[in-house]
């Protein structure tokens, strides 16, 4: 059912509009992620919606309007007709058919598609929808260099599905737009310095998160297609922003990304791990600098291969603390029940918990002493020339072309480094060596205890106010209790002993919130 919620802080005019196409994770296909954002600022004009990740689109757009416009549209309702309600509420519609109002709504408000990873459940619909609703303009699809060289080589190939890119002597109909991870320091100014804009409203960030590993007996198998040269390629531009959290790394050719302690791979058989990439993007209305901060599926950084979570609460904490980040779109993919080894790169309630636990520390330290961040942001910058360094290095030598993340470092011959320090003193098995594989004997063998979280029993709710709206939810299709409630229980239950004060909210296809 569409249902409009008004979320946002009753003191501050409402910024943002984020519509639910799709809230759940499987198994039933018309039910998976899908969402629109629109600065409301920008009206229901041309190109002013922004999709994030497409596994259903058009259908569900004609859902929501087959259940909120008014009966007798066309005969006693005259049109043009302005929407008096439901999440398209405000946009005048021309026909009687919600299915052409829809295609309307695909055709000409929606321009960019942010994709966080390249899974089916998170693209088909886009896909399947983009020959068949040809506009005067192509579409964008913007995401890291691994999700577009994925799309330009598995998806768009005249294989799987002809190439409708503007690439490689494609139809024309998708141009894309490879983005700098943590942002460009020569876009934007002030506050949206990094962002890159989207509508004439909004602007946007993206950081790369872990998606699990996947277990094979192969060797690295990802694209080694160039992403370097395309339709629009913003990843060139180096960001200034150091490593952030973990000292995970990119490699922009590829949704896989090898794990390594120093060996490297070889052609014979062994048990491996590639860890896949999704990513988080922060969305920012350009006028009064209100967020949203919107995850990919997404695993927990204390039993991730690569955890880069922390990096992304870092980039958030001082939103928070300053009030202009208004709410947090995280999956919760399972209840408590799901053991770890069948998490698949997801999150649980008891996961939610710590992580939000991480984050209302980090939000703590910036309100506490933000002063003591300064050497930290040193270290970063130090390391990112460094990283600069060894690229440059590269390139001279013929390395490879494919672009490179201000967050990445590029593959080190013969490295036989098994552990990076970060800037909290532990240490990560994680390298910088994109190129080897590890296996899980040495894995195993070379994880450090992660010192506990500080306690935040003193911190007074250091998330108060916060919006966290759970998607990515499978269903489990049998008589019990539906999983949505039971995540949400869970949720509340840890949410009790933790006490950091944010508000959990379990999403619903079809539901619209107001930041």
């Amino acid at each position: 059912m569409a249902k409009q919620e008004n979320t946002g802080d009753a003191s501050q005019q409402p910024a943002l509009q984020v519509i639910v196409l799709g809230s759940g994770g499987g198994p039933q296909e018309h039910n998976v992620t899908a969402f629109l954002v629109r600065s409301l600022r920008s009206g229901w004009t041309r190109g002013s919606i922004v999709a994030l990740d497409a596994g259903v689109h058009l259908s569900a757009i004609t859902r929501i309007l087959e259940e909120t416009q008014p009966s007798g549209l066309g005969t006693d309702v005259a049109l043009p007709h302005t929407l008096s309600s439901g999440p398209f509420a405000g946009m005048e519609v021309y026909s009687a058919s919600a299915s052409t109002n829809a295609a309307h709504v695909t055709r000409h408000l929606i321009d960019t598609y942010l994709i966080t990873h390249p899974h089916l459940d998170h693209i088909s619909g886009f896909v399947i929808n983009t020959a068949g609703l040809p506009g005067a303009r192509p579409k964008r699809i913007a995401g890291l260099p691994s999700t577009i060289s994925a799309f330009k080589t598995h998806i768009f190939n005249n294989v799987i599905w002809p190439n409708l890119s503007d690439e490689n002597n494609g139809a024309g109909l998708v141009t894309y737009t490879r983005l700098v991870e943590g942002g460009s320091p020569a876009l934007g100014e002030g506050d949206g310095k990094g962002y890159l804009e989207v509508t004439d409203d909004l602007t946007v960030k993206v950081f790369s998160v872990s998606h699990g590993h996947c277990m094979e007996r192969h060797t690295h198998r990802g694209s080694s297609s160039s992403s370097r040269f395309g339709s629009m390629d913003v990843s060139f531009l180096v960001s200034s922003r150091g490593p952030q959290g973990g000292t995970a790394v990119s490699n922009p050719s590829s949704s896989f990304r090898p794990s390594s302690v120093g060996h490297p791979s070889t052609l014979q058989e062994r048990e491996s791990v590639c860890v896949y990439d999704s990513s988080a993007y922060f969305i920012r209305d350009t006028v009064n600098g209100r967020e949203v901060l919107m995850f990919g599926d997404v695993e927990p950084d204390s039993i991730s291969l690569s955890p880069r979570n922390l990096g992304v609460w870092q980039e958030a904490a001082p939103r928070i603390a300053n009030g202009s980040l208004a709410a947090i779109f995280i999956e919760c993919s399972y209840d408590d029940s799901q053991t770890d080894d069948r998490l698949y790169g997801h999150l649980t309630p008891r996961y939610i918990i710590q992580e939000m636990k991480a984050l209302a520390a980090e939000v703590e330290l910036i309100r506490q002493n933000p002063v003591k961040l300064e050497p930290n942001k040193k270290r970063k910058r130090d390391q990112e020339e460094a990283n600069r360094r060894a690229n440059r290095v590269t390139a001279r030598s013929g390395g490879d072309d494919r672009p490179v993340s201000p967050k990445s470092t590029r593959p080190q011959r013969g490295s036989g480094s098994a552990s990076a320090t970060s800037e909290y003193g532990f240490d990560s098995p994680h390298l910088a060596t994109p190129t080897a594989e590890m296996s899980l004997k040495e894995f195993e063998s070379s994880i450090v205890p992660i010192p506990p979280q500080p306690s935040l029993r003193q911190m007074s709710s250091p998330l108060k106010g916060l919006k966290v709206v759970i998607i990515h939810v499978k269903e489990k299709l049998n008589d019990g209790e539906p999983a949505r409630d039971t995540i949400l229980r869970e949720l509340l239950e840890h949410e009790k002993e933790a006490e950091t004060g944010c508000e959990f909210i379990v999403s619903r296809m079809g539901q619209s919130f107001v930041f």
